[in-house]
């Protein structure tokens, strides 16, 4: 039997969250159930993170038992009963309360065949999926309990799973992301053993939904350290089962004398690292997803003696291969519209200063550009070239400095053009619902107005029914 360590800490509740969960934890003590703050929430407190994760807690109850206790007073919902779990709703706030339990067989890798209630939380505690989540926060004692080395883990910033590796992983295969994104986004490194019985079982990751994949594939995206994620999804051979169009980009090179840096992977990553904090997660993707094209349109040359490469229409490519890919982890329709937009547009702001001031006008005013300005600023800056000898030289950010300027002189304008039709009138007019083709009708109508082509309403109508 493991060591039993606790640490006190000075904890009081704040958020509406937090004191719901004392409440919920008063009322099912006084009735003599033992219930804890466990999990996500209870590891980010003792990393002293800002932003902590959901309150979920665990208790010798049993689901039915929770239910005739809360139930009076709050809304319980039977969110996961096979498994033990019911939601608690007040307010806004939701907790998930959980039975303490063994688990069976898993069959899908993903669920158990059936679980057991217990009353002892040590022994539910060896069931979780890695040490720093395995933690118990007594709010009434205000101490942590630690049943299997997490607080040893997070002092030494190691991430182990609680027990052998090997079955933690095969009871729910998302584990094999889930340890990627906590050693990426903490900074922390995983056991050696642990890191071979990853890449052994890679596979497993085609059993899990496209859906739970995503998922965890944008908490991945959206933490500044997604670099060290994705590369090392790449080197336990995670990425080549979820992104293989991704894992081919570390095998397309690029010309020296342009992109240093090295192959299409590798710019990737650094634009990543390079891109700026506020960029939301579709400019993200748009970003990771930039030169996807350039695996198929890879042409290799030479020139002036030097080796050469060129990828001529890989933004086309891209959009083509990015629509698969984003159907294939079920993004939302409104996501992918964007993420397509950014990869098929990514080398616009290196040609606005070429187009008529009218186009240029247009681009300035659309909603997305200052996001594709990001993706640009990212691939502009991520991409370092070199002189005759081979010496490195700085990014080139003249295009990127025009592309900001086009788009402050069109926004700046004191009087702008109202917008000839609403969204309301696209929905009337071509009979469609609310979704992203009443937002490209918009744009396309708009395009035109500035463009000099539209002036009326009667006219913007005619033109969107051809």
């Amino acid at each position: 039997m493991n060591k039993i360590f606790t640490k006190k800490i000075n904890w009081n509740p704040n958020s509406p969250q937090e004191k719901l969960a004392v409440t919920l934890i008063s009322k099912l003590s006084k009735s003599g159930f033992k219930t804890f703050i466990v999990g996500g929430y209870v590891r980010d407190l003792l990393l002293r993170r800002k932003e902590t994760g959901a309150i979920d807690l665990a208790t010798n109850a049993t689901p039915q038992q929770v239910t005739k206790k809360l139930e009076k007073d709050y809304k319980v919902v039977p969110t996961g009963i096979k498994h033990g779990t019911v939601t608690v709703v007040k307010a806004g706030s939701e907790i998930e309360i959980t039975t303490f339990r063994k688990e069976g067989k898993y069959l899908d890798a993903r669920h158990p065949k059936k679980v057991k209630y217990i009353k002892d939380q040590s022994q539910d505690a060896s069931r979780r999926d890695f040490t720093i989540n395995a933690l118990y926060l007594d709010v009434i004692k205000k101490e942590v309990i630690d049943y299997v080395g997490g607080f040893s883990d997070l002092k030494k910033k190691t991430l182990r799973f609680v027990g052998a590796p090997d079955k933690r992983i095969k009871e729910d295969a998302l584990r094999l992301m889930r340890a990627v994104r906590f050693a990426s986004v903490f900074g922390f490194k995983l056991e050696p053993k642990a890191i071979e019985i990853i890449r052994k079982n890679a596979k497993l990751l085609k059993k899990i939904s496209a859906e739970r994949i995503k998922q965890e594939l944008d908490k991945i995206v959206k933490f500044k350290n997604r670099s060290r994620g994705v590369v090392m999804l790449l080197k336990f051979g995670l990425l080549k089962q979820i992104l293989p169009e991704i894992e081919q980009m570390n095998h397309t090179v690029q010309s020296q004398n342009y992109h240093s840096e090295g192959n299409v992977f590798v710019h990737t990553m650094l634009a990543l690292d390079l891109v700026e904090s506020d960029a939301d997660l579709t400019t993200l993707y748009g970003l990771l997803l930039h030169d996807l094209g350039k695996i198929v349109t890879l042409v290799k040359t030479r020139r002036k003696g030097r080796a050469h490469t060129s990828f001529y229409g890989h933004q086309h490519k891209g959009v083509e291969m990015a629509s698969n890919l984003l159907n294939r982890l079920r993004f939302s329709n409104a996501e992918t519209e964007d993420i397509l937009w950014y990869i098929k547009n990514h080398h616009v702001p290196y040609e606005i200063t070429k187009m008529r001031k009218s186009k240029q006008m247009s681009w300035g005013l659309e909603d997305r550009f200052e996001n594709l300005l990001k993706i640009f600023r990212a691939d502009s800056l991520a991409t370092i070239p070199t002189d005759k000898k081979g010496r490195k030289l700085k990014p080139d950010m003249r295009s990127y400095y025009k592309a900001v300027s086009i788009m402050k002189r069109a926004r700046g304008r004191k009087v702008l053009q109202k917008p000839l039709l609403s969204g309301n009138d696209v929905m009337r007019v071509l009979k469609v619902k609310e979704g992203p083709v009443v937002g490209r009708a918009l744009r396309r109508v708009r395009e035109a107005q500035l463009a000099g082509k539209l002036k009326t309403k009667t006219a913007a109508i005619k033109f969107l029914k051809k």
